[in-house]
């Protein structure tokens, strides 16, 4: 089988689904591996690297992708990228096909390509092995964004996270407590910072103390509870995701409005829209932007601030998976219910009942298509 990967287009994204490690593993079963020239520069991994793994290097992206059956990417492709996705091949990435231009699915059901989705391959009933070593990733990145925008130097009010000796800690409220929220409760912890976080299931709240520890102030997501902390926080953490759909808008610009003038807001949904009527994508050199009275910082592809640690997490993680599909990906849906789950396309038919809200297409039924395994 061959797998392509190239270099990512989408803004910021430095990161790359396939290390020079995973290539040799690849390449040592039996497989080819074509990389487009310069794919993993951003995350530090280079041509060279990639050679010496056994991967073949093209000069354009329309070279790695020409035989290719699995194109790997870390973003769906672009509207620029429409053409690297060919007939009757599969592609694997963070799709986020709900939130997808109508191009993008034009040109997968015409194509009759198979669509994995990295953020939605399941083990058992609620554990994501790609998706959330990069959340959590993503969550602690947050924090160290946090600590440095509230110093001078990172144009902040000049206040230390954890606090000093008879000076109070900084506040952080962290709202929704799934994967990305509990790293930004931790992490924010670790360094001494007064940490409350909310969401609307008593029942996560709970699995995070279990998971954490007592380290954070804990409560449901209310009206009143919301009011009363973006009050006094010095820092509001957005860490809201419904898997598959766009993020809800859980802040109003009336709740920005009653935070305190200074504050600073970092939106970790944005990749899904944003959790915050307020919020507006923005850049690693142009990270923040004032509105009523608050500093927003609304980085796409957070766990990009780190690329290279969050590239060597993701091609880790992804790595079994490709192996899965190594022997076909009609034998590897056969058998792995967390494919089948990440599944949206099958040669071109839509497969999900999730996604069909978004889409203008039949929706058929992977279990008639695939059977599963005795």
């Amino acid at each position: 089988m061959q797998f392509a990967l190239v270099r990512e287009t989408a803004p910021q994204e430095r990161r790359v689904s396939l290390i020079p490690e995973g290539v040799r593993a690849l390449v040592a079963a039996g497989h080819e591996v074509v990389i487009e020239s310069g794919a993993g520069q951003g995350s530090g991994f280079s041509d060279t690297e990639y050679l010496a793994a056994g991967a073949h290097i093209a000069w354009t992206p329309r070279e790695a992708t020409q035989r290719a059956d699995v194109l790997l990417k870390v973003h769906a492709p672009l509207a620029g990228e429409l053409e690297l996705v060919r007939p009757n091949s599969t592609l694997i990435g963070f799709l986020h096909l709900a939130s997808a231009p109508e191009a993008l699915h034009r040109q997968l059901i015409a194509n009759k390509v198979t669509t994995l989705s990295c953020e939605l391959v399941r083990e058992g009933p609620d554990e994501y092995p790609i998706l959330q070593p990069l959340s959590a990733l993503g969550g602690r990145v947050a924090v160290a964004l946090a600590a440095y925008h509230l110093t001078y130097p990172g144009n902040g009010p000049g206040l230390l996270l954890g606090g000093a000796s008879g000076v109070p800690p900084a506040m952080v409220l962290v709202i929704g407590g799934g994967t990305a929220g509990q790293a930004a409760v931790a992490e924010a912890a670790a360094l001494g910072a007064q940490v409350v976080v909310l969401d609307r299931d008593p029942r996560q709240l709970q699995r995070l103390e279990r998971s954490i520890g007592r380290v954070a102030v804990t409560a449901t997501a209310s009206e009143y509870h919301l009011s009363r902390y973006l009050e006094q926080a010095d820092v509001v953490i957005g860490a809201v995701a419904v898997r598959g759909e766009p993020a809800p808008k859980v802040l109003r610009r009336q709740h920005v409005r009653l935070m305190k003038e200074g504050a600073l807001f970092i939106d970790m949904s944005i990749d899904e829209g944003g959790c915050s009527e307020t919020s507006r994508p923005t850049t690693s050199e142009a990270p923040a932007y004032d509105l009523e009275g608050v500093r927003h910082i609304c980085i796409p592809n957070l766990p990009s601030e780190v690329a290279r640690t969050a590239s060597r997490s993701l091609g880790n993680s992804l790595l079994p998976y490709l192996f899965a599909l190594a022997g076909g990906v009609d034998r590897a849906l056969a058998r792995s219910d967390a494919l089948r789950h990440a599944c949206a396309y099958h040669e071109g038919r839509l497969v999900s009942r999730s996604l069909q809200r978004y889409v203008q297409a039949p929706l058929a039924d992977l279990d008639t298509l695939v059977p599963r395994d005795a």
